[in-house]
C-alpha cells in the first residue's frame, strides 16, 4: 500500500446475512429463481395459461396501468404465445389481447419446430408445451422519449418476464428467457408486422 493512508480508502460496509428465517415470501420467490431448460411432458391449463399472461402485461387497475412498469404508461410491448399439442388451448400461435385478457388466435398448429429453428434450433422450445413471445413495437415510445425510449422498452421487457420468472416459482413452473435468435426468422414465423421487433422468447414448462 505504499504512504497510502487508511483515511483515503473507501469505506466499507459489511451487511447483515439476508435471515433465511424472517424472508417474505416474495424473498422466497426471488431467491428460488432459476432458469429452467427442461420440461415435464405435461399440460399447461388454459387458467394457468391465463395467470401467466396477466402477470407478463396484465391490467391491474381501473385506470389501466398494468402489472409491469412502463415508461409514461405507453405499454409499446405486446405478447404472443405459442401453444404445441398436449396444451390447454388448441395449438396456434396467439396474440393476447390486454384490455380484454383474451386471446386471439393468429396461426394454427403447432408452429414450435419452426420458432426453435428460428432460434438457433434450442430444442428447449420443441420440447416446452407453450413459450411466450414479448415483442416491441418501438414507435409507441419513442414518439414520446426519442431514442431513450429503445433503453426504457428493454426495461420494460426485463420487469414482465421477472414477473413470469416469479409466477412460475410460486406455481412450479419453469422458463428461461431466450434472446439467442434471428429477429427476421422469428418475424416469420409469428408474421409480425414491419414495425414490430421481438426481444424474448420464454419456453414454459412443469419443472
Amino acid at each position: 500500500m505504499g504512504n497510502q493512508n487508511l483515511s483515503d480508502l473507501p469505506m466499507k460496509v459489511k451487511l447483515p446475512e439476508p435471515d433465511a428465517g424472517s424472508r417474505s415470501h416474495i424473498e422466497e420467490l426471488i431467491a428460488k429463481r432459476r432458469s429452467v431448460r427442461e420440461y415435464a411432458d405435461r399440460e399447461l391449463s388454459e387458467s394457468l395459461i391465463s395467470r401467466f399472461l396477466w402477470a407478463t402485461q396484465g391490467t391491474s387497475s381501473k385506470e389501466g396501468l398494468r402489472t409491469a412498469p412502463s415508461a409514461g404508461a405507453l405499454y409499446p410491448l405486446e405478447v404472443h404465445i405459442v401453444i404445441g399439442e398436449g396444451s390447454g388451448l388448441e395449438p396456434g400461435i396467439y396474440r393476447y389481447v390486454t384490455e380484454e385478457h383474451s386471446l386471439i388466435q393468429e396461426i394454427p398448429g403447432d408452429m414450435r419446430k419452426k420458432l426453435s429453428e428460428a432460434a438457433l434450433s434450442q430444442s428447449m422450445i420443441i420440447n416446452a408445451p407453450v413459450s411466450l413471445v414479448i415483442s416491441v413495437i418501438y414507435p409507441r415510445i419513442t414518439s414520446k422519449y426519442g431514442k431513450r425510449g429503445l433503453r426504457y422498452a428493454h426495461m420494460e421487457a426485463g420487469h414482465a418476464a421477472q414477473n413470469v420468472y416469479l409466477l412460475g416459482v410460486e406455481l412450479g413452473i419453469g422458463t428461461c428467457t431466450v434472446g439467442a435468435f434471428e429477429d427476421e426468422e422469428v418475424k416469420k414465423v409469428l408474421k409480425m408486422p414491419a414495425n414490430e421487433d421481438p426481444l424474448y422468447i420464454m419456453p414454459m414448462g412443469y419443472i
